[in-house]
C-alpha cells in the first residue's frame, strides 16, 4: 500500500507497521493515520530497512508471519532502539508470548481481531507508558549522579555492594584504596583485590548484615595488593524502594577520622531516603498515568478512582492495619478497575441492564486486571493485581470470578469492595442516578455478611461523617 510522506517538521509521531496482510495496514493507516506518520513492511526485512532510513516512535509488529518472526523484529527494536516505542500484534492469544513481551520491555500487546478503538487506545497508551519509562530512566540517571557526586566529595572510601557482593556504586577514594582508577571498582568483588584471609573477614561481616539487617561497626586489619590497612568500617543494610534489604553500604576511615565516618554515614542515609521517597513519588505518578489511561476509556471510572482510594486507605487505618500497608493500599486501590480498558465502550456505557453475556464479558474486568498486573516483584503491583481480582469477591462466596468466601477474601479486596461499592452508589451512573447518604449507607447495611465484611462495614458506619468528607 502507498507510504504516507515523512513530515517530521509538523510535530506529529512516526509509526512503523508491520503485516503481512494489507487489510490490517489499512486499518493502522485509516485509525492512526491522523495522529501518526505511518511507515508499513510487509515482511522482517522490509521493517529492518525502514528503521535504518529514520526516526520513528512506535512499531507495531505482527507475529505470524511468513518467514522471519516480527516477535524477533521486536526484540532487536527493544534492545537496539531503545527509543521506540514497541506493540505486539498477533492473532493468538499465548501467554508464554505475553510473557516474553513484558521481559523485553514491550509497551503494548494487542490480539486480532481488534477494533480502532482498541488500536488507538493501544498505540496512544504505549506512547504514554514509554515515555514515563524513559523519565524514570532518566531520572533515575540525574539520582544516581547527586548520589555519585556527594560521595566524591568526601575523604574516605564510601561504596554500595548488591546482595551477591559486588560493587555497584563506589566514590574515588574507595577506588584508589583498592588500587584501581576512577570506576574500576564497579562489578568486582573483595576477593578481586584483597588477600584471601581478609576477604573472608570482609564476607563474614556482609553475610551477617545481609541476614539480619543490622548495622555492622569495627576495625577492620585488610591486606590490599602488598599493603596492610586497618579500617574502622561502619556497614548498613542498603533498602530498595519498597524497603527491602538489597545490599551493603558502606564507609571506611582510619580510626583518627571516626567522627567523621559517622557524619558521612548520616548523609548517605539522609540521601538513601531521599532517593526512596522519590521512588515513591515516581511509582505514584505511574499510578496516576495508568489512572487517566483508564479515564480516557471510561470517565466515569477514572473519576470513582481516586475518591474511593482514599475511602479505603481511611478504613485500613481505621481497622488497625500497619502504615506501610495503608500507603500501598492508597497507591494499590486506583488500579482495580484497570482491567475495564478492555471492556467493550458499549457494555460500559450501556443505560440498560446488561444481557447474559454482556455481564459476563464485564465480570471479565477482574481477571483482565490481574493479567495485567500480575507477576512482577513490585510489592505495590502485586497488591494492586490481588485487588483487582478479589474487589468482587463476597463474603458468602457469591461473588466473582473465583467465589472466595469470608476471609478467603485478601482484607484489602474486602476493603476496597466496600469503598468501591460506597462511592458508585453515592455516584451518577450511565444506568441510574445518585443515591442519597441515607440510601446508600441502608444499601451497605443491608449487604453486611453477605456481600460485605461486617467488620469492614460496621468501621464505615461508625465513621461515616470522616469517609464522606473524603470524597470532595
Amino acid at each position: 500500500m502507498e507510504t504516507r510522506v515523512a513530515a517530521t517538521e509538523n510535530g506529529r509521531r512516526r509509526l512503523l507497521a508491520t503485516d503481512d496482510r494489507q487489510e490490517v495496514l489499512r486499518l493502522i493507516d485509516r485509525t492512526l493515520g491522523d495522529r501518526f506518520e505511518c511507515e508499513f513492511a510487509g515482511d522482517v526485512a522490509e521493517a529492518r530497512e525502514k528503521l535504518g532510513s529514520g526516526r520513528f516512535d512506535l512499531a507495531m509488529c505482527d507475529i505470524q508471519m511468513p518467514g522471519e518472526s516480527g516477535l524477533v523484529l521486536a526484540e532487536e527494536i527493544a534492545q537496539n532502539r531503545p527509543e521506540i516505542a514497541v506493540v505486539l500484534v498477533t492473532g493468538v492469544d499465548d501467554p508464554e508470548v505475553a510473557k516474553r513481551a513484558i521481559e523485553f520491555g514491550a509497551s503494548g500487546y494487542l490480539i486480532k481481531p481488534f477494533w480502532p478503538g482498541q488500536l488507538l487506545i493501544t498505540a496512544m497508551n504505549a506512547i504514554r507508558r514509554h515515555e514515563l519509562e524513559l523519565a524514570q530512566a532518566a531520572h533515575s540517571r540525574t539520582l544516581e549522579e547527586r548520589i555519585q557526586t556527594l560521595m566524591d566529595a568526601a575523604p574516605v572510601p564510601i561504596y554500595i555492594k548488591d546482595r551477591r557482593r559486588r560493587y555497584t556504586i563506589a566514590n574515588r577514594v574507595a577506588n584508589e584504596v583498592a588500587g584501581l582508577g576512577p570506576n574500576e571498582l564497579i562489578g568486582m568483588t573483595d576477593s578481586d583485590f584483597m588477600s584471601p584471609e581478609s576477604e573472608q573477614v570482609v564476607a563474614e561481616s556482609d553475610r551477617t548484615i545481609l541476614k539480619s539487617g543490622e548495622t555492622y561497626e569495627a576495625e577492620e586489619t585488610v591486606t590490599v595488593g602488598e599493603e596492610e590497612k586497618t579500617f574502622l568500617t561502619v556497614k548498613f543494610p542498603y533498602l530498595d524502594d519498597t524497603g527491602q534489604i538489597a545490599g551493603i553500604s558502606g564507609i571506611s576511615t582510619d580510626i583518627t577520622a571516626k567522627r567523621q565516618a559517622e557524619e558521612l554515614q548520616e548523609q548517605l542515609a539522609a540521601t538513601q531516603q531521599k532517593a526512596i521517597e522519590e521512588l515513591r513519588a515516581s511509582r505514584q505518578e505511574t499510578v496516576e498515568r495508568l489512572t487517566l489511561a483508564i479515564e480516557m476509556h471510561d470517565a466515569d471510572t477514572g473519576r470513582h478512582v481516586s475518591r474511593m482510594a482514599s475511602t479505603a486507605a481511611f478504613l485500613a487505618s481505621q481497622l488497625g492495619l500497619d502504615h506501610e500497608t495503608v500507603l500501598l493500599l492508597r497507591t494499590a486501590a486506583p488500579m482495580h478497575d484497570v482491567g475495564k480498558v478492555a471492556t467493550p465502550d458499549e457494555i460500559l456505557r450501556k443505560e440498560g441492564p446488561l444481557t447474559p453475556q454482556e455481564r459476563e464479558e464485564m465480570q471479565r474486568h477482574t481477571t483482565v486486571g490481574h493479567e495485567i498486573l500480575s507477576g512482577s516483584d513490585s510489592v505495590l503491583l502485586q497488591m494492586a493485581a490481588e485487588v483487582a481480582l478479589t474487589h468482587h469477591e463476597r463474603w458468602d462466596g457469591s461473588g466473582y470470578p473465583l467465589g472466595l468466601k469470608s476471609t478467603e477474601i485478601p482484607i484489602e479486596g474486602r476493603i476496597v469492595a466496600v469503598a468501591d461499592a460506597f462511592d458508585a452508589m453515592l455516584s451518577d451512573r450511565c444506568y441510574r442516578p445518585a443515591l442519597s447518604v441515607a440510601e446508600a449507607t441502608e444499601t451497605i447495611a443491608a449487604e453486611s455478611g453477605t456481600h460485605f465484611d461486617p467488620a469492614i462495614v460496621d468501621v464505615l458506619l461508625k465513621y461515616q461523617e470522616e469517609a464522606l468528607s473524603l470524597r470532595g
